[in-house]
């Protein structure tokens, strides 16, 4: 029980010295893959909601923790999904003297089952301008999606993204 209380008052001090935020987004998913082998690509809007960890003032933890994406009925629906591990971003952002703050977002989730393993690879550039007590991003970049089955070989896709939004600081 003391690790844990330990625990928390080092994230709420971390977060309290540099400011953590939510971000609400929307997102367009550019030329995905509808599914495994198929050769079949969609592109959706999605609706993002995520947690931002300043760890150091050039370097950030972003876990999303809900994304609806909007996808039609032919390709399979909307779908949705909610928690802590949705995705996973590592912030690098480069300092400036300006109001304009650019960063670099850098994902990767790996898993897998005793049939197939899968990889997410993230990367782009972005930034974000300040306007009174919420904060304004926009953001783009690449995925790569590796999918590696047990019997057959492996298949990679490259899809783009496009996302802006506002992000609310708090614990200042």
């Amino acid at each position: 029980m003391k690790k844990l209380f330990a625990i928390a008052v080092a994230v709420g001090m971390l977060s309290g010295l540099y400011g953590a935020s939510i971000g609400l987004g929307v997102q367009y998913t550019i030329n995905e893959p509808r599914g495994f082998m198929d050769t079949v690509d969609i592109s959706y809007p999605s609706v993002l909601i995520d947690l931002e960890v300043p760890i150091i003032p050039v370097l950030g933890l972003r876990c999303g923790l809900v994304e609806y994406n909007i996808i039609g009925e032919d390709d399979g629906g909307n779908n949705y999904k909610f928690g802590t591990g949705v995705y996973g971003d590592i912030v690098i952002w480069i300092p400036t003297q300006m109001m304009f703050k650019p960063y670099i977002p850098i994902g990767f989730i790996y898993g897998g089952s005793d049939a197939v393993s899968t990889l997410h690879l993230k990367g782009g550039v972005g930034g974000m301008v300040g306007f009174g007590g919420v904060n304004g991003f926009l953001e783009g970049g690449v995925k790569l999606l590796t999918i590696s089955p047990e019997a057959i070989d492996s298949e990679s896709n490259t899809f783009f993204f496009v996302q802006g939004g506002i992000r609310v600081p708090f614990g200042m």
